[in-house]
């Protein structure tokens, strides 16, 4: 007697041996990292592990959902059609994840924590002097100061929660923030007193910023001044190229309200343009009402002289 099975759909499953699976979050967030530096060392340092886990969490990722990622032939991954699809994708569930966690903790009427993102110099020499009179009018909040690097890059990572809010030399890019300026900061060129006596002008020593300035404002105009003339130190903190400055080893460019009191740098004349970077506040949309949040951000917007130049 010979048996007629029933046609796929009817009566039995089709194989699914390759339709892809539900996939591991973890695995979607250590892509995600990937995606967003380009790179494994990058993404390992930002989620404190080691590069080859990123690698391995990237192969089971790209084995459930039976695709390719990235592209692997050039000794570099580099991410596919579909690997760029699915990271924009996955970047919105980890924004809509965030905001889940924000609007629950908005919910909390007690002990209401809140974290700042704003570049360390800034921090010192405007928030923090100031915190004291935050705790005392809102004992409630408690406040993490998070510093990322003074380019005032985006700090949001996805090792960490993002911040509630940032404050950065460069006007959020985030669809998901209300932005506002707060002030501006002046720039000169600084060195140690009489160094610009002992040389002409043609025969100073530079201190730049290091590469992960190269997007900013600040090293494009002291890339133009400096041109091809002797680098001597290169340093991403403000506080060190002060320091290398005061010390006599060259010029170096500071933020106006970090040197000028300083009796042991000396600003110096520069023929190029005044260079002038705006300080931008931004609060994610779905906290800027929450009352604790409308604290905190009047409170940066007091730290800030009104729209002044810095």
């Amino acid at each position: 007697m010979t048996t007629t099975l029933p046609p796929t759909g009817v009566g039995r499953t089709a194989p699914a041996a390759h339709e892809p699976s539900m996939f591991d979050w973890e695995n979607l967030r250590h892509y995600l990292a990937f995606a967003r530096v380009s790179s494994l060392n990058g993404a390992a340092r930002e989620l404190g592990v080691e590069h080859a886990t990123v690698a391995r969490r990237i192969a089971a990722l790209e084995q459930a959902l039976n695709f390719k990622l990235v592209d692997r032939r050039q000794r570099q991954y580099q991410l596919t059609a579909f690997g760029r699809r699915v990271a924009e994708i996955g970047q919105r569930m980890h924004q809509d994840a965030q905001a889940i966690r924000r609007i629950a903790r908005s919910q909390t009427q007690r002990f209401v924590p809140l974290s700042i993102s704003a570049p360390a110099p800034l921090a010192s020499a405007f928030i923090a002097p100031h915190l004291g009179h935050l705790r005392r009018q809102q004992p409630a909040i408690d406040v993490s100061l998070l510093l990322p690097d003074d380019a005032g890059q985006d700090p949001a990572s996805a090792k960490a929660p993002e911040p509630d809010l940032l404050i950065s030399l460069r006007r959020p890019a985030q669809t998901d923030m209300v932005v506002r300026r707060l002030a501006s900061l002046s720039y000169s060129l600084y060195a140690a007193p009489g160094y610009t006596h002992t040389r002409p002008p043609e025969q100073y020593d530079y201190i730049l910023y290091d590469q992960a300035m190269n997007a900013s404002p600040q090293h494009d105009w002291l890339q133009e001044v400096v041109g091809e003339r002797p680098v001597v130190l290169r340093a991403r903190s403000p506080e060190v190229r002060a320091a290398a400055a005061r010390s006599g080893l060259g010029v170096t460019l500071l933020p106006d309200y970090l040197a000028r009191q300083d009796p042991l740098l000396q600003r110096l004349e520069c023929a190029a343009p005044a260079l002038v970077v705006d300080v931008w506040l931004g609060v994610h949309v779905e906290l800027r009402k929450d009352p604790s949040v409308r604290a905190v951000m009047d409170f940066l917007i007091g730290c800030f002289p009104a729209g002044a130049s810095l």
